[in-house]
């Protein structure tokens, strides 16, 4: 690897990347960075799907309802999906290594505060500081990559951080389900210790001491950033009425979020440094982007959701059946990833974008055949398609998202990119609960033949979304290596 010189600009006739002589200055070996990175954003994902199988316990301990419990995940994705775009902005204006850094350390901070929490009060309140500790690391993070790797590597390493987060994902329930077995509810939070130490070790030594290249720090956009948290906090209310049966309180619910979502998007255009930066969706590869991954994992989130539901209740299978069938999705798409990441390098952004989306199309539709055949096998091979177009198509979508922003805006524009994937799970936890939000025991193979056609037409809309990103030909930077 050369010596961590200064990087020399060069102009390449392109205002957000400028090609540059030597590769950005980093303080440690070159293989230190990804895994620093990585360990980071799996936190977010890990507790997000391990604490779903110590929800039972919680409630025992401290003897309150299951919907009571259920707020340790809503208010999750509430903070997360608000917190994102500010995490993001946050790097931008004061440094990206220190503030991922210091969201690993809160993130340690609110898990031993989870794990010694005396009642359900403040365990909620511990784990909405987890969330926002995690959503000040995980754009962060993603802003680093496209900062410190090149553009020739620059898919392969998104790879390798979307194989990580994935990972994380899937081994979540079974984790947490051997740790609350052995030890308790409190040890899932207590899980995340060393795996912060370790993340904090490796990204103090490697992660790019870079300045932020704003010059001026503006006043911190407080309105914006209350009005945002309300919309999304009215969006993710929606399953939630619809689930108690209160139709009429989503509706109001719903209408109160779109009311409060035009207010922010007019605040935001009119602020002159506002949380969440609107016009970067003037560039329709960040457009397209953020609207492939939205929808993306409304089609993937409502699957995961679906499918056990039709298994257990139609087909009567038994909750291990549920899990090995759904493994085929997570193991493939873990898989995929780097290779996906490694096409993307060689061909271009553009060809593994557009052929995931196919693959999820085409997942999709043999579901809606499983389905209506009540055949398991068919369901896991269409499974397994639609896991191979997930990891194909992720890393080339997020870098295509962060290379069409300047770089000063790279954290930003990370940020509300994972909150466009966040949007994306709640509105498939909306649609899976309006649909069975009347005569919530009637479990029939016909609504999941229904559910799963509107999903292939969403899948659909994914592929052009995804399309959307070659509207315009990406920048080729050329970077001259250093002998």
């Amino acid at each position: 690897m050369s010596s961590p010189e200064a990087a020399v600009p060069v102009d390449s006739g392109d205002d957000r990347e400028p090609a540059i002589r030597h590769p950005p200055t980093i303080t440690a070996p070159h293989r230190l960075l990804l895994p620093a990175i990585a360990l980071g954003t799996t936190l977010a994902p890990l507790n997000s799907t391990m604490i779903a199988v110590g929800l039972p316990e919680i409630q025992g301990a401290f003897g309150v309802s299951i919907t009571a419990t259920s707020w340790l995940v809503t208010i999750y994705l509430v903070a997360m999906a608000a917190g994102q775009p500010i995490g993001g902005r946050l790097g931008d204006t004061y440094g990206r290594r220190r503030v991922y850094l210091i969201g690993l350390t809160l993130f340690g901070i609110a898990s031993a505060g989870c794990a010694f929490a005396p009642d359900l009060g403040w365990l909620i309140f511990f784990r909405t500081m987890q969330a926002l500790a995690g959503a000040l690391s995980f754009p962060n993070g993603a802003a680093m990559v496209r900062e410190a790797i090149p553009r020739e590597r620059r898919g392969a390493a998104f790879g390798m951080v979307g194989m990580a987060t994935g990972i994380a994902a899937g081994l979540g329930p079974p984790l947490g389900g051997l740790l609350v077995h052995a030890f308790g509810w409190a040890s899932i939070f207590w899980a995340n210790v060393p795996v912060i130490a370790v993340a904090l070790l490796l990204g103090w030594r490697s992660l790019p001491r870079r300045l932020p290249q704003r010059t001026m720090r503006s006043r911190f956009d407080v309105a914006g950033t209350g009005l945002l948290t309300l919309a999304l906090a009215m969006i993710i209310l929606i399953p939630t009425s619809l689930r108690i049966g209160n139709a009429a309180l989503a509706v109001g619910v719903g209408f109160l979020g779109i009311a409060i979502g035009w207010g922010f998007a007019r605040w935001e255009l009119r602020t002159p440094a506002p949380v969440v930066n609107l016009r970067l969706f003037a560039s329709p590869h960040f457009a397209a982007a953020c609207a492939a991954v939205g929808l993306g994992n409304l089609v993937m989130y409502t699957t995961l959701l679906a499918l056990p539901l039709y298994l257990e209740g139609v087909l009567h299978r038994g909750v291990q059946t549920s899990g090995f069938v759904l493994i085929a999705l997570s193991a493939l798409a873990a898989v995929c990833g780097p290779l996906g990441g490694r096409w993307s390098d060689r061909f271009g952004r553009w060809l593994p974008a557009v052929t995931g989306g196919l693959a999820m199309l085409l997942g999709a539709i043999v579901i809606v055949a499983g389905v209506s055949r009540e055949s398991i096998s068919i369901i896991v091979a269409a499974l397994a398609i639609m896991g191979v177009g997930i990891g194909v198509s992720g890393a080339s979508v997020q870098t295509a998202a962060v290379e069409s922003v300047p770089l000063d805006a790279a954290g930003a524009a990370a940020g509300i990119y994972s909150t466009a994937r966040y949007l994306g799970s709640v509105a498939g936890s909306t649609v899976l609960a309006a649909l069975f939000a009347q005569r919530s025991g009637d479990a029939t193979g016909g609504r999941f033949v229904l559910l799963f056609a509107g999903l292939s037409v969403l899948a659909g809309g994914g592929v052009v979304a995804n399309s959307l990103i070659a509207a315009r030909r990406s920048p080729r930077l050329e970077l001259e290596s250093v002998a």
